[in-house]
């Protein structure tokens, strides 16, 4: 066993996947010097200083020229540092990279892991980082067919994760949140890529309800458990870690008929409105709850 930040696993799990195969390269602001803009990928530049590239203050440029680069052949991750950055990047993803499988009936592939910082610096009582920099941006995408949406918060789940979001030949948006940087966790010597596939984890077992949480809200559902807990309440705690493919089987997006509990609530820092298939999905900003019929 070991000890890993959130920030040190994205690294681990680049650097892992590079060695294996030739074809993945790294772009982004600040890769070469830093490390990335939040220093998620120290050491890698160093040991692949040929296939780390620092790209300009211009992430609808490398965006777009990621597709390229996927289309002839190569596997880039691409850093755009700031989730609210996507937006600058969002033709590039949504118009291009995503369509490619569609419109060319499944002759191409994009395989281009999207990694981000989602939501704010300030969520933990720290000190935040504005408006701009501090967005969640999950919905923003859910409604985009062809794209893939991982968001984990344990150290062990981005490793695992990130590793199979890389191996994919669509496009994932890997986003990582921003406030969680400095979470810490014992981990296992070797940590295998997690399936995108059925991801979401069971945090807690419980009968009386259950929580669904996403990333920053975590570790405060968990509280909120305990807490529970002492009140008589058996509270289950659930952690989808991914959101397209979403786990239907373990996640919140299953009927009321075959909940385990009879009430539901979850919280991320998004706002409400999150929806899919005409379903909702999660709730986020403050936590809901509703009652199964």
């Amino acid at each position: 066993m070991r000890s890993i930040y959130l920030n040190r696993a994205i690294a681990e799990a680049v650097r892992l996947e590079m060695e294996q195969d030739p074809d993945i390269i790294l772009l982004g602001e600040d890769i070469i010097n830093k490390g990335g803009g939040m220093s998620t990928y120290l050491g890698v530049p160093e040991q692949f200083p040929d296939r780390c590239y620092d790209m300009p203050i211009a992430e609808s440029g490398f965006a777009h020229f990621s597709t390229g680069v996927a289309l002839a052949g190569m596997r880039p991750i691409v850093d755009l540092m700031f989730s609210d950055f996507s937006a600058l990047a969002f033709d590039a993803i949504v118009n291009a990279a995503v369509k490619h499988r569609y419109s060319t009936q499944g002759k191409k592939q994009l395989p281009i892991t999207y990694i981000a910082a989602n939501g704010g610096r300030g969520t933990y009582d720290g000190v935040g980082s504005g408006c701009n920099h501090s967005q969640c941006v999950e919905n923003w995408f859910m409604n985009v067919p062809g794209i893939k949406i991982v968001m984990p918060y344990y150290p062990s789940d981005a490793l695992g994760l990130l590793r199979s979001a890389i191996r994919d030949n669509d496009p994932v948006l890997f986003l990582y949140h921003c406030g969680s940087l400095g979470a810490r966790e014992k981990i296992e010597d070797v940590v295998e890529p997690i399936p995108l596939n059925h991801a979401a984890r069971i945090l807690r077992e419980g009968s009386d309800v259950t929580i669904v949480a996403l990333q920053s809200m975590v570790p405060v559902a968990m509280k909120a458990a305990a807490e529970l807990e002492g009140l008589g309440i058996s509270a289950e705690v659930i952690d989808p870690r991914v959101l397209i493919p979403f786990d239907k089987e373990k996640g919140a997006y299953i009927s009321a008929e075959d909940r385990k509990t009879h009430y539901r609530g979850g919280g991320s820092q998004e706002r409400k409105l999150c929806r899919r298939d005409s379903e909702r999905y999660y709730a986020g900003g403050s936590v809901f709850a509703e009652k199964s019929r």
